[in-house]
């Protein structure tokens, strides 16, 4: 566990909100403060099972004994009674099968697991799959839930007939806490199984996944409040009182709330060992605007923070674990190890922007947006005998910058251009990082102040939820910008100019290995 105090008065009746954010990572816990101040912060690693097949797996027992365990923590720290509420954010496209007493026959499948990308790539192409992917705003990906129940079909069909539920790792947790199957809008629009415009499960879906609504949770809004506890757990808690639970959101919609991030000319970037970019869009767009989307396959996401309001954007698979990969193996720099992040920095910032004309394309574990491949290779493209270790480290971070930057330039196409970026994860470490981002992308780069942007999200949604704030904009009075980069225009045309090139590499490369 991690513990981070901060002036904490432990005799003060301040209400406090509790946050819990269920990574694939860690699972994390934020206490909060009435005026947003960051309390305590609180970690438990999460085992994933891994193979060379693609499968990711996660124990949801083991993540549910966290989430007590870290709430214990919190409860030590500040009265239980003090408690305004205890909201959730959680990593999307989990699924798990469950049988009639709620027992996991199967651990949690992640994001990360690519054994349906056989079934995604049939769908993807077809005329049902673009339907699908039209109402869902969940692209068609082996990541996806409506992917990993046609796998789970075909290929363990045992399992698949036996399950009574597929649910989420967070769904799995709220069933163990109160007894019922409930989950949010935001979770359920990143399923590929909900539609996003009507704001139910979509029959589509549930015909060709095999299953019918009775399979899956009821859905709920993400204010929505529980507080009838199961007596076990209440007693393991040591609660006399009921606290509210709140279902809050996906991570990457909550996010952008907890950056303060509510408008369209304002974007979010995280990166940590994966990344994403995206965008808030109030309110609610026609199906027309779906439609849209589709037919021009750019694949963004189109999810829910709330029933109001979607945020759209793309993540990748290929962040800072693409910079550790190339760190360890050819720097010999652990890049988890104490400085070496920053070595590795020092050694990017001593090639000049644009690494001498290399490129790199960072599609080491194939590629979610904008390719939607998961089949999709990384490559260095240009290299000459004058180039050295320095041009090669600049041109990866490079490779994954401009790969967010295409995701960006997808979500300004049907919307109002943006002039900032909030930045968060592993990437603010860097000031170096942080200019080179605003010189690429020619927007202003902004570092907001925030301990964890889901789970500062998921408080705030909390809060919300529980009447504290009236309306989601007061978010903005918690949150302090903490530093500006904005963009060298001199540099920024340079990138331009390669960007054009970076974005061609993938398509000539896609028709090699097509005809391999």
């Amino acid at each position: 566990m991690l513990f981070l105090y901060s002036g904490f008065n432990f005799f003060n009746n301040m209400r406090h909100f509790i946050a819990i954010d269920l990574g694939t990572t860690n699972s994390k816990a934020v206490l909060i403060d009435e005026t947003g101040k960051v309390l305590y912060v609180g970690k438990a690693a999460v085992v994933s099972l891994q193979d060379e097949n693609g499968k990711h797996e996660q124990d949801a027992e083991l993540i549910f004994q966290n989430v007590i365990t870290l709430i214990k923590e919190c409860f030590a720290l500040a009265s239980a009674k003090n408690i305004a509420c205890i909201s959730f954010s959680a990593a999307m496209h989990s699924i798990m099968a469950t049988d009639t007493n709620g027992k996991p026959l199967t651990n949690a499948v992640t994001w990360a697991d690519t054994r349906a990308r056989q079934y995604a790539q049939q769908l993807r192409g077809s005329d049902s799959g673009k339907e699908i992917y039209r109402y869902t705003g969940t692209p068609i990906h082996a990541m996806s839930p409506l992917c990993k129940l046609l796998w789970l079909k075909n290929e363990k069909p045992e399992i698949f007939n036996n399950a009574a539920k597929f649910i989420s790792v967070k769904e799995y947790i709220f069933f163990r806490f109160f007894g019922k199957y409930i989950v949010d809008e935001g979770m359920a629009s990143a399923t590929g199984l909900f539609n996003v415009y009507e704001h139910k499960w979509h029959e589509a879906s549930l015909k060709l996944a095999g299953i019918d609504n009775s399979k899956l949770s009821q859905v709920v809004a993400a204010t929505y409040i529980e507080t009838e506890m199961l007596p076990e757990i209440k007693n393991e808690l040591e609660l006399s009182t009921n606290i509210p639970f709140v279902p809050g959101g996906n991570d990457g919609c909550l996010a952008n709330l907890g950056c303060g991030a509510l408008t369209s000319d304002i974007a979010v970037l995280t990166v940590g060992t994966s990344g994403a970019v995206r965008l808030t869009m109030p309110p609610s767009p026609p199906v027309d605007g779906g439609q849209e989307i589709a037919n021009e396959g750019n694949g963004l996401f189109h999810y829910l923070l709330t029933d109001k309001i979607y945020v759209t954007g793309g993540p990748i698979n290929n962040g800072g674990i693409v910079l550790q990969w190339f760190a360890e193996n050819f720097l010999q720099l652990p890049l988890l190890q104490e400085n070496n992040f920053e070595k590795v920095m020092q050694l990017a910032a001593a090639a000049k922007p644009g690494a001498d004309d290399l490129l790199f394309l960072p599609y080491l574990l194939g590629e979610r947006a904008p390719v939607w491949d998961e089949s999709a290779t990384g490559m260095f493209y240009g290299l000459r005998i004058s180039h050295k270790k320095e041009h090669l480290t600049r041109a990866v971070v490079e490779g994954i910058s401009f790969s967010l930057l295409q995701i960006l330039k997808e979500t300004e196409k049907n919307n109002t251009a943006v002039h900032s970026v909030y930045v968060s994860g592993a990437v603010t470490q860097s000031d170096f990082w942080m200019q080179l981002l605003a010189d690429m992308f020619g927007k202003n780069i902004i570092l907001n102040d925030v301990a964890d942007a889901s789970a500062m999200g998921a408080a705030f949604m909390g809060m919300y939820a529980t009447g504290f704030i009236k309306d989601l904009s007061e978010v903005s009075k918690f949150i302090s910008p903490s530093k500006k980069f904005i963009p060298n225009k001199e540099v920024h045309k340079p990138y331009i100019e390669r960007f054009e090139v970076y974005k061609k590499l993938y398509p000539a490369f896609e028709t090699i290995n097509n005809h391999h």
